[in-house]
């Protein structure tokens, strides 16, 4: 009803402008300006920024029409008009009050209203009027400078009809039909985005693996490894410098087939080594004993779209064939998450969900070193039981602790006022435990999981030897939900208090956004994932902080007296997690402190080593190459084990 309101005048003063006089025409516009605020006076609405400069505009249109000469009112009316229009709009833009987003507030929740993203469509939506405004003016104002002759009721002038009348409110059409369908088409097309990640995956159990042959050619590699181990395939039986093909395979999760192929040439002796050979094609290009590993990809046949590895539970069979010149060789190996008697069991901190591994074998008398683990923002703990399993695998006892709500009063906000005390409950736990050694805890966060236990060790002792940081932040960020960030709200507290948040400017992602909106029935023909890349909004947000070491809402990574290793990949696509490694250290001055970059890699560092590509869940863009991703898993794997022996010793 408003904007109509607002727009009211305009429409009946073009339309009467070309029919009747110019004094007529201006005073009836006039006087519904007036009626229809005191209408929405009436109504209780308030002012709006195009409504008051309707007002302006017409009385000074008004003025024109009683002082000035019919003969320029004719030639210069419309693009007078024009302009007060523009300038209207632009106005309102520059003083903070576009016009589109005053008359839509009034079809959005206050909450809604205060998002970034809402802020974005409107200023964007009202760019818009303000471009086609100014264009109207500019063509309105090529007949007088054209023609000295040329008036807006010059019926038998093509000049006239185009410039003051056809070109002008065609522009004036499309502006309104971009108004009236983008935002119907844009809240369902996103629907449709959304609505591919909605389905939960069913949990399929690990094929039975094929038995190995040999039929010419022999398979070297271990039956059995764990995921943090070297893989490794050597062959042996080749003709001397022939192609070589070799097929690595397995199963995930959810029972979807991931593979990776590739063709070497065999050496003088007839052996290829994938650590020792480069490939002449294939899905990887360099001599690494793990390729075969972080080079699969998704084996799909349909137009599904991929989504990221996720191993078993128990072993992984991957299954590798090789065939060269009629001969052929079939091997499979289990990777298992842990070694031979590592004890994984369910535990309750506080009511929340946890999980204990401890190493085979009997504890030393002082215990087991120990490392307290805090996944993402995934919550749960099951993303952490392979992360576990690992260290539990090299002499440490490990603790994952699901920090993150899970019931379904948080479903809005699930990262919205965590208390930071989780973080220190779930530590101070792990050294009460049984068979743990109180004076050797150390504590590991990957992203938001960081996030919260850096931020708990700026406002609390925590008794830990050294923290491991995974992709981590340097400021406290506001809550997000599913829906994008939540006004006004933290995402930690301590002390039932809020802690000092940075805004996270989401409408940056609008861009992408639009483009996954345009894009996504293309996308489900060609089974491509709609994707977003949240490192422009982090990005954004970390921009308008200015120097982040005067931010209530940095997290002061000086005050914490124990090491830090921080790990971050130059290819995060999530947040500017590389960034902000260097200003949480950048603040402290401790001996032991690392930060290991890892080229390529993205934003999901796992330890182990496991598929590379396809490094995305939920519509979320965590980047990374498929080789990046794979040394540097290796390398997170040989840096936290390094880290956790020195801070112990």
């Amino acid at each position: 009803m408003g904007f109509v309101i607002g727009f009211a005048p305009w429409i009946l003063f073009w339309v009467l402008v070309g029919n009747a006089g110019f004094l007529t025409a201006v005073l009836v516009a006039f006087a519904l300006t007036i009626a229809g605020q005191v209408f929405q006076r009436w109504r209780g609405e308030p002012f709006r920024s195009l409504e008051v400069g309707t007002i302006v505009v017409f009385v000074l249109l008004v003025i024109a029409a009683l002082t000035l000469d019919d003969n320029v009112l004719e030639r210069w009316l419309q693009p007078l008009s024009n302009l007060g229009l523009f300038l209207i709009a632009l106005g309102g833009v520059l003083l903070g009050r576009p016009f589109v987003r005053e008359y839509a507030e009034d079809s959005v929740d206050a909450k809604t209203a205060t998002t970034d993203g809402f802020r974005y469509i409107t200023n964007a939506m009202t760019w818009m009027w303000v471009a086609a405004f100014g264009a109207m003016t500019l063509l309105s104002i090529v007949p007088p400078l054209v023609d000295g002759d040329a008036t807006i009721k010059d019926d038998g002038d093509a000049l006239s009809i185009i410039c003051y009348w056809v070109a002008p409110f065609t522009l004036l059409g499309i502006a309104g039909v971009v108004s009236s369908v983008f935002p119907n088409w844009f809240e369902t097309r996103s629907v449709e985005v959304s609505d591919r990640d909605a389905g939960a995956e069913t949990i399929v159990d690990q094929p039975s693996p094929a038995p190995d042959t040999t039929d010419g050619l022999a398979i070297t590699a271990p039956s059995s490894s764990r995921h943090d181990e070297s893989f490794g395939v050597q062959l042996t039986g080749a003709e001397p410098g022939v192609r070589v093909e070799i097929d690595a395979s397995g199963t995930d999760l959810f029972g979807r087939r991931w593979r990776a192929q590739a063709a070497l040439t065999s050496s003088a002796d007839g052996t290829v080594d994938v650590a020792r050979d480069v490939p002449i094609e294939g899905d990887w290009s360099v001599a690494d004993p793990d390729a075969p590993l972080w080079a699969m990809r998704p084996d799909i046949s349909d137009s599904t779209a991929p989504d990221l590895f996720v191993p078993p539970v128990g072993p992984w069979h991957v299954t590798i064939e090789a065939t060269s010149t009629g001969r052929s060789a079939r091997r499979t190996v289990s990777r298992f998450p842990s070694e031979v008697g590592v004890d994984v069991r369910e535990l309750q901190i506080g009511g929340r969900a946890a999980l204990l591994a401890t190493p085979g074998g009997t504890a030393p008398d002082a215990g087991w070193p120990a490392v307290a683990c805090f996944g993402g923002s995934e919550g749960g703990v099951d993303s952490q039981r392979a992360t576990i399993a690992t260290l539990a695998s090299n002499g440490f006892a490990a603790l994952a602790y699901s920090w993150v709500d899970e019931s379904t009063a948080h479903a809005e906000a699930p990262l919205a006022h965590i208390p930071l005390e989780r973080f220190a409950d779930a530590v101070a736990t792990l050294t009460s435990l049984p068979g743990i050694d109180s004076a050797r805890i150390t504590a590991m966060g990957i992203s938001r999981g960081a996030e919260g236990l850096l931020a708990a060790a700026t406002v609390t002792q925590l008794p830990v030897s050294g923290l491991v940081l995974i992709s981590p932040s340097s400021v406290s960020w506001q809550a997000i939900g599913p829906d994008g960030e939540i006004p006004d709200t933290p995402t930690w507290t301590s002390g039932g208090q809020a802690v000092p948040w940075a805004p996270l400017p989401t409408g940056s992602l609008m861009p992408q956004l639009i483009r996954n909106a345009w894009r996504v029935h293309r996308d489900i023909a060609h089974g491509r994932p709609s994707l977003l890349k949240l490192h422009d909004a982090y990005a954004a947000g970390l921009d308008e902080l200015g120097p982040v070491t005067s931010s209530p809402a940095r997290l002061r990574s000086e005050v914490i007296d124990v090491p830090l290793l921080c790990i971050s990949g130059t290819d995060d696509h999530l947040w500017p997690s590389e960034r902000m490694a260097d200003e949480l250290l950048a603040a402290r001055n401790h001996p032991l402190d690392q930060h290991v970059r890892l080229e390529n890699a993205g934003h999901l560092i796992r330890l182990g080593m496991f598929p590379g590509t396809a490094q995305w869940s939920t519509g979320i863009d965590f980047g990374g190459t498929a080789a990046g991703q794979g040394q540097g898993q290796r390398a997170a794997t040989t840096a936290v084990l390094g880290f956790l022996s020195g801070v112990f010793v």
